[in-house]
């Protein structure tokens, strides 16, 4: 019997109205699945089997990365033309021996591999520890690990004074009229600002998560910073794959041509491991021209920043989750995390100590990562109705919490400053951030910790 398995099938397909193409597939799954049958009709015999709850999605970078259209324009709060695309990837099911005469059909055969979110990593509080009233003396710059058992969580007002955000504040800002996109397995509107999202029919409702889930998290941990920002929940399908990821990034894409939203998008997953590169040497952390690493390219080309977690799998005590293959330096920043083009966010405790767990450099695709770190091991998503009821034994951990933080200062700038690009977003941050550990740029915190109020004060004083 042949073995199936899930792929990517990218074909050669222009489209020249791709985004009312793909539309139609998201409105309605009889439409996706007649629009991937169609792809496929002239490769009867190749064991496909096309699923209809992905929609086609079109793609605007060619097999070699280059773009074949002007995204740029996506930054504006209008409506903008349709545009061509290139080639069209579809979700399916084929025979594993099959996939030899269908790349030689001048097929393009990616793998789905499936994603993990990274927190959850089983920690544990004694307690909050105290607030003082100067902060940064007791987070010296020399570095240092923070390992199991983990120091004590600490408050959200200690990460704002830490971060400085009290600063920009004064002046007005406080991420109103930016809109963050949580690429995540979903979010809560009871408690969250969720003012849309990725939706269609007979699927959950954007904002429909329940408060425990790890897209609330991240969107307390956005609002730490940007306490005035929406957000658009972009839920996976259910699915953490490669598929889902490449679906949400299109359906960003989608919105930014409507208008110019989200400004922003959060990303706290990846890989915890590498499978062979002689085996698999087009696997997502191995190939940077995978179609989910150009749509991301695709999302902060049109202008959006896209930040992402460096992962948990550093190796002073890297998360459970992880495989022998993606532990500690050079082995566990990967895939899209390791992109040139991404914010790759790295995690540290209150006392700027590095947290064990976060991965290190150099990235499999860009050496110098993580650009940055910011802060974990807080209370966020935490109160009555949310994660222990109000108690002081769940915490907000992982570089999936560091991440949001990070993104909620980045929305934070783009309240102040609404032609922010993504470059001088980036600049700003690796410009102003608290240097830890050995000087300049390192392999474990990046250019060092992120501060609101310097990045703030470089931007208005027209220093990046």
């Amino acid at each position: 019997m042949a073995t199936k398995v899930d792929v990517l099938l990218e074909l050669r397909a222009p489209a020249a109205d791709a985004f009312a193409m793909h539309e139609a597939a998201v409105e309605s799954e009889r439409e996706a699945f007649r629009q991937s049958e169609q792809l496929v009709a002239d490769l009867a015999g190749f064991g496909i089997e096309v699923s209809n709850e992905y929609a086609p999605v079109p793609m605007f970078t060619t097999q070699e990365g280059t773009f074949s259209v002007d995204l740029e324009a996506f930054a504006i709060p209008e409506q903008n033309a349709d545009v061509p695309s290139q080639s069209i990837v579809i979700a399916a099911e084929v025979d594993r021996a099959a996939i030899p005469d269908l790349q030689g059909r001048g097929v393009i055969v990616w793998p789905n591999s499936p994603l993990v979110l990274f927190s959850s990593c089983s920690c544990a509080a004694e307690g909050v520890a105290t607030d003082d009233e100067h902060l940064f003396d007791l987070a010296p710059s020399a570095g240092g690990i923070d390992c199991r058992p983990f120091r004590p969580a600490v408050s959200r007002a200690t990460i704002r004074a830490l971060l400085g955000v009290d600063r920009v504040w004064r002046d007005g800002f406080r991420g109103q009229n930016v809109v963050v996109g949580i690429i995540d397995e979903g979010v809560n509107d009871t408690v969250y600002p969720v003012i849309g999202g990725f939706s269609r029919p007979n699927s959950p409702r954007p904002g429909s998560a329940p408060i425990t889930s790890h897209g609330s998290m991240c969107a307390a941990d956005v609002l730490v910073a940007a306490p005035a920002a929406k957000l658009y929940d972009y839920p996976f399908l259910g699915h953490p794959n490669s598929g889902g990821a490449l679906t949400m990034f299109q359906a960003v894409l989608d919105h930014r041509r409507i208008d110019g939203t989200p400004h922003l998008t959060n990303n706290s997953y990846g890989f915890v491991g590498r499978p062979p590169k002689n085996e698999m040497p087009n696997h997502e952390v191995w190939d940077p021209n995978h179609p989910v690493h150009r749509k991301v390219r695709e999302v902060v080309a049109s202008g959006a920043p896209a930040f992402f977690a460096a992962g948990n799998c550093g190796e002073d005590c890297p998360s459970s989750k992880c495989h022998v293959s993606g532990i500690g330096p050079g082995n566990s920043i990967h895939a899209s995390n390791s992109l040139q083009e991404v914010i790759t966010v790295a995690a540290v405790n209150s006392r700027h100590q590095r947290i064990g767990y976060s991965s290190q450099g150099p990235g499999g695709f860009f050496n110098q990562k993580p650009d940055i770190a910011a802060y974990s091991h807080f209370f966020g998503n935490f109160g009555p109705g949310r994660p222990a009821g109000g108690d002081a034994t769940s915490f907000d951990n992982g570089t999936s919490a560091a991440t949001p933080v990070a993104v909620g200062v980045g929305a934070l700038l783009m309240s102040a400053f609404p032609d922010l690009t993504p470059p001088r977003m980036k600049a700003a941050m690796i410009q102003s951030a608290i240097n830890i550990g050995q000087p300049g740029f390192d392999h474990e915190t990046g250019f060092g910790v992120m501060n609101a109020a310097v990045a703030y004060n470089l931007i208005r004083n027209g220093a990046v």
